[in-house]
């Protein structure tokens, strides 16, 4: 079998990396949409228990993923044979995780000390058989580029799951409504999978041992990089009780949201831009620095203004009761602006080959996180762990910028003043919604009028030092020469 798309590549990926987005938003934006009606109906403990089963879960799956659909994408013709072999390799992988889940419920329980993660991942261990046995057919439409079925098939199942768990909240009131509402998601997505493509998976072992062989090394990669995303929460699971680990799970996806969401998407066409002038070194360097400033504009306040507004933000989306996870909203508001900070640079060492140098420095990250852990948990408890987040990302930062320079001769002096403008700007504006917040009643307004002056006062800042410095190329000048050549249409 090959991919029908090759008679026009550019096209197809070009769509491709549409859906894809499309893809991405849409899921954030429904699950964002239940959080917000679902929150109000259930408790932060609530919320805990299944985040600590759902963790238990991520890590036992990491572990054994054997990355049968990765085999199937990354070769150009595929056989029958390898095609039914990638579906019961990952069927097979199920089974184990399913069996894996049941055998550790019991201890991860007792690690979490909340009894109730024990029933909770029992139900997860069916879930992942459930999800193994989808159809293999939805690879195949990835390697034709046909990621629209994939984008329907997810918003048939995630408006199933979030109508499911919405019922189920309004009806039960407590984490058994989420637990129902995952459940449906897997279900659901078992059988739409059979429905949407035509593709029937059988039985067969045959190429499992050739698929093995390619894929060993991606299951230690993925277990790697779910120890360095997650294990801040590992940590918080343990030490806090199950409300307060409800009230960090959620901070962190709310606090998140804006950067994490923003970011990469305004870097997903940015490496095959770069690889098309990669001989020209120059012209790579120059667009390297012309995103850094042009990204950090854009994130840079959203993030710390969003930080700004945690409190009535979070009291507004999700309800009085989550106040007390605002503090963790503003913390990972601010992790995801260190965490984004260098990416354009990180780009640039992937398109220079220097992927075994980003490893070094993603494990020394991790290192610097244990390190601050270690000092600062036991003074500030969990938000000491959000703190350990924000220096380590800003010590990989800060390595990936010296790393940049020497290896891809890209100044370090023109990095830093890309960013010396957005910096003090996201930060005056900052501290001057911070300062003003307090004045204004009722979360809503509160919200409002901080938003609006924060927009002001940092876009006049923008404004007035991008004349003050010349008017250089960058984000200001795209955006002044489009408003110019508007007026003049």
């Amino acid at each position: 079998m090959t991919p029908k798309s090759q008679a026009n590549p550019k096209r197809a990926l070009i769509s491709g990396a549409f859906w894809t987005v499309s893809t991405r938003w849409m899921l954030k934006g429904l699950g964002f949409v239940s959080t917000l009606i679902v929150a109000r109906l259930l408790l932060p403990s609530d919320y805990g228990i299944v985040a600590m089963a759902t963790l238990a879960a991520g890590l036992i799956q990491a572990m054994l993923d054997f990355g049968a659909s990765t085999a199937l994408l990354r070769k150009g013709a595929v056989s029958q044979a390898e095609i039914d072999s990638a579906w019961t390799l990952r069927l097979l992988e199920g089974c184990a995780v399913g069996l894996l889940l049941l055998g550790v419920a019991h201890p991860s329980a007792l690690y979490f000390k909340e009894p109730r993660v024990e029933a909770v991942m029992w139900v997860l261990a069916a879930c992942m058989v459930i999800s193994s046995a989808s159809n293999i057919g939805f690879t195949l439409a990835q390697k034709e580029f046909n990621f629209s079925l994939q984008f329907r098939h997810n918003l048939i199942c995630k408006s199933i799951g979030v109508v499911a768990t919405i019922a189920a909240a309004f009806l039960l009131r407590d984490y058994r409504a989420l637990v129902i509402g995952v459940v449906t998601g897997y279900v659901s997505g078992c059988i739409m999978s059979y429905v949407m493509h035509p593709y029937r998976p059988r039985w067969n072992t045959t190429q499992i041992g050739e698929i093995w062989a390619v894929t060993k090394w991606l299951m230690l990669a993925g277990l790697g990089g779910f120890l360095l995303r997650k294990s801040d929460e590992l940590i918080a699971a343990r030490i806090g009780t199950t409300g307060e680990y409800g009230l960090y799970n959620v901070g962190a996806d709310l606090g998140q949201l804006p950067t994490g969401e923003l970011g990469p998407a305004m870097l997903r066409a940015f490496l095959p831009v770069l690889s098309s002038i990669q001989d020209d070194l120059a012209r790579t360097n120059q667009a390297v620095i012309k995103t850094l400033s042009a990204v950090n504009t854009i994130t840079l306040p959203v993030g710390l203004g969003f930080a700004a507004v945690a409190t009535p933000a979070t009291v507004l989306l999700l309800g009085a009761q989550w106040v007390e996870a605002a503090p963790f909203v503003a913390l990972f508001a601010l992790t995801g602006v260190v965490q984004f900070t260098a990416s354009p640079l990180s780009t640039l060492l992937t398109l220079r080959g220097h992927t075994r140098l980003q490893n070094h420095i993603v494990w020394a990250e991790f290192a610097v996180f244990v390190l601050c852990s270690l000092v600062l948990v036991p003074q500030l408890h969990l938000p000491g762990l959000v703190w350990a987040r924000i220096a380590a990302s800003g010590v990989n930062a800060m390595v990936t910028a010296l790393c940049a320079s020497l290896y891809c001769q890209l100044a370090l002096s023109a990095m830093v003043k890309v960013l010396l403008r957005p910096t003090l700007g996201a930060v005056s504006m900052y501290l001057l919604v911070s300062l003003v917040m307090p004045w204004v009643p009722g979360s809503a307004w509160s919200l409002v009028i901080s938003i609006t002056l924060g927009a002001l006062a940092y876009t006049s800042w923008t404004l007035l030092t991008w004349f003050a410095a010349g008017r250089p190329e960058g984000l200001e000048s795209t955006v002044y020469d489009f408003l110019v050549s508007g007026k003049r249409a």
